[in-house]
């Protein structure tokens, strides 16, 4: 992805897969504009009109300064989906999701990440976690397994990473600046009942 929390809404849109897409329609060329949606996996969009429509809007309001949540395009063979924060004109939230396969096992052409690699990923880009955790949780069989997270919280901004387990598996990583992380209302944990 190569996107960084901080960076302009104006360098965001004007790299990678939507920099093409924008220049393509600054420039009227509909027909690369069709070739780069048929390329990407949530393309049952096939109005490269309307597309130019849809993605100019978002970019002039990113940039305007407006709050703004934007679906990337993910990748499929990773089972992954990407959500961008805009907001004062900066990006202030990455949240990327990995789903996995039922009983992991991926089709043919899927390789899904797990929360362990991407855990061990992490550790070595930002060092060991401030906090982590686990959670019992119950599967729709009534198996429990534990359910981890961990985060770091540095001087510019908060990376958490989460799963979900069960048939609807996924783990996310979700970085966000330190002034995003306390905008947001923190979701209150129920007490242990047996401390």
């Amino acid at each position: 992805m190569g996107h960084s929390l901080g960076e302009t809404a104006e360098q965001f849109y004007s790299e990678g897969y939507i920099g093409d897409v924008l220049r393509a329609c600054d420039a009227g060329d509909l027909k690369s504009v069709s070739r780069l949606f048929k390329n990407v996996e949530n393309s049952s969009k096939k109005n490269p009109k309307g597309n130019c429509k849809t993605e100019t809007l978002a970019r002039q309001q990113a940039t305007s300064g407006a709050r703004l949540e934007y679906k990337g395009t993910g990748d499929k063979e990773a089972m992954r989906a990407d959500a961008f924060t805009f907001d004062g004109g900066h990006l202030v939230k990455i949240d990327i999701g990995y789903g996995a396969p039922i009983a992991y096992f991926p089709f043919e052409g899927q390789h899904p990440k797990y929360y362990g690699e991407l855990l061990v990923g992490l550790e070595e880009d930002y060092g060991a976690p401030t906090k982590t955790y686990t959670k019992p949780v119950l599967n729709s069989f009534g198996v429990e397994h534990d359910a981890h997270a961990a985060m770091w919280l540095r001087n510019k901004d908060v990376i958490i990473i989460f799963q979900q387990l069960g048939l609807d598996a996924w783990t996310r990583i979700v970085g966000e600046t330190l002034e995003e992380y306390n905008r947001e209302p923190q979701v209150p944990q129920p007490a242990n009942p047996l401390q």
